[in-house]
C-alpha cells in the first residue's frame, strides 16, 4: 500500500487487513491513524508530529517510539508484543490503552 504521495493525507483507516508493513514517512499532515488488526511488527512514526490519535492494536509490534508525537491525545497499542512504552513525552495525553503486551513497568 502506498501512500507516498498523497501527504495531505490527515485521517487514514487502514483496518481489518493483512498488512506487515506500512510507510507513513511522506504523510506529515496525518492526524488519526487506524492500522489495527493487520500484521505489522513495527511502525516508524517518527515524521508524523501531527497525530493526535494513534490506534495500532491487534498486531505484532515489538517496539514503538512515540517520542516525537507530542501532540497525541489517544494511544491504542493494546494486544501486541510490547516490552516497554516510553510516554514521558506524551503530555497530551489523555487516553491509553496498553492491555495484553508484555510490558513490565509504565511511568
Amino acid at each position: 500500500l502506498d501512500v507516498s504521495n498523497n501527504t495531505a493525507l490527515s485521517l487514514f483507516h487502514v483496518e481489518n487487513n493483512r498488512l506487515t508493513s506500512l510507510d507513513v514517512s511522506k504523510n506529515t499532515n496525518l492526524h488519526d491513524l487506524y492500522a489495527q488488526d493487520n500484521r505489522l511488527t513495527s511502525l516508524d512514526i517518527s515524521r508524523n508530529t501531527e497525530l493526535g490519535l494513534l490506534d495500532v492494536s491487534g498486531n505484532n509490534i515489538t517496539s514503538l517510539d512515540v517520542s516525537h508525537n507530542t501532540k497525541l491525545g489517544y494511544l491504542k497499542v493494546s494486544f501486541n508484543q510490547l516490552t516497554s512504552l516510553d510516554i514521558s513525552r506524551n503530555t497530551a495525553l489523555v487516553s491509553l490503552y496498553a492491555s495484553d503486551n508484555n510490558i513490565t513497568s509504565l511511568d
